[in-house]
């Protein structure tokens, strides 16, 4: 009986450790789900409510802003330049707005969908799960009127998506897996990456750990999926319906769906984070139009800021040249990611 009691002892003060990394950032909310950052503003698809709201993460505390009403059901989001793209599910439908708007009036871009959910970006391609159209399609964004093209059909129930290089990750959240495909493949086909979750929704990659909000567990888990065999283990637990994640720098964002808030915890800095400075180089600097990258990592994936924080551009895969002459002159930030870790350089271009 006595180590009846420890254990359950042990158990509770473990799980209260976890739950202990948990910061609210902001609740009040009507059943938030997608998020998406533009520096330091944090846009919030509030499914219940209809509407699009933001806040500044540095404010403290913040304050929900509205963006814009009359939505229907808004769920997954990007941000592509000053353009947020999200899905409204019981639209049926994609719409944008532009972020810079006074009053930001919603664009049809695709419609005819099932149930969208959530969005992932690969260049000018737009990728949509259709929740119950039990598949994804894409899109793409530069088309004066987009169709949606299938990409894998015979799904079921898929929900977030994330891209890893060429690899699209996604849930299936009636199948209680995460499963992947190669977008560059003619007829892609779904790998098992995991099975046995319960009802995982929102997943987002630091590094190889793909995390996972497991909606019913209440419950953020995580896998590395370098290993031949991910396993999952609980990174936080005694959530409330956690739907979305997004990370900003080493804090993972957390819609908590049923909670109706904004939750946050940090990731630890791994020891790569720290040395990776030391193993690359940015040249010439300034630079007029070629920015070269030299480094023995495997890059994955280059993002460019401007000072106010604004995502510029996104690079996918193993580059090492990039032109940047489409930006105007100024100081700009890189964000250079690898396979494990992630690290900062600025640039002037001239």
């Amino acid at each position: 009986m006595r180590r009846k009691l420890f254990l359950a002892f042990i158990a509770f003060v473990s799980t209260s450790l976890i739950s202990a990394q948990t910061e609210d950032v902001i609740t009040g909310l009507n059943n938030p789900t997608g998020i998406v950052f533009n520096g330091n503003e944090l846009f919030i698809s509030e499914y219940g409510g209809g509407v699009i709201s933001k806040i500044d993460i540095t404010d403290n505390p913040p304050t929900a802003l509205l963006v814009i009403s009359g939505l229907s059901g808004p769920n997954g989001s990007v941000m592509i330049g000053d353009e947020l793209y999200f899905a409204e599910h019981n639209g049926n439908k994609i719409s944008k707005i532009n972020i810079t708007d006074p009053a930001p009036i919603a664009v049809d871009v695709v419609t005819g969908l099932n149930g969208p959910q959530f969005l992932a970006l690969d260049g000018n391609i737009l990728y949509i799960s259709e929740f119950y159209g039990n598949k994804i399609s894409k899109i793409d964004i530069t088309d004066d009127t987009p169709i949606a093209i299938d990409v894998i059909t015979g799904l079921n129930g898929p929900d977030g998506l994330a891209f890893r290089g060429n690899d699209l990750y996604f849930a299936e959240r009636s199948e209680s897996k995460i499963s992947k495909i190669d977008v560059t493949d003619n007829t892609p086909i779904a790998t098992d990456v995991i099975i046995g979750l319960d009802s995982p929704i929102g997943i987002a990659f630091y590094a190889n750990e793909l995390f996972i909000a497991e909606f019913t567990e209440n419950k953020i888990s995580k896998i590395n999926v370098a290993d031949n065999t991910p396993i999952a283990t609980d990174v936080v637990t005694g959530l409330d319906g956690p739907a979305h994640l997004v990370f900003n720098d080493n804090v993972l964002y957390i819609s908590e769906h049923i909670g109706n808030k904004i939750s946050k915890f940090s990731i630890p800095l791994s020891i790569n984070d720290i040395n990776a400075k030391e193993k690359i180089t940015v040249f010439p600097n300034p630079v007029n139009t070629i920015v070269n990258v030299q480094t023995n990592l495997e890059i994955q994936k280059l993002e460019i800021y401007d000072l106010s924080g604004r995502k510029i551009a996104t690079y996918f895969g193993k580059h090492r040249i990039y032109n940047i002459s489409h930006l105007d002159k100024g100081i700009y930030i890189l964000k250079i990611y690898d396979e494990t870790s992630f690290i900062i350089k600025r640039i002037i271009k001239k």
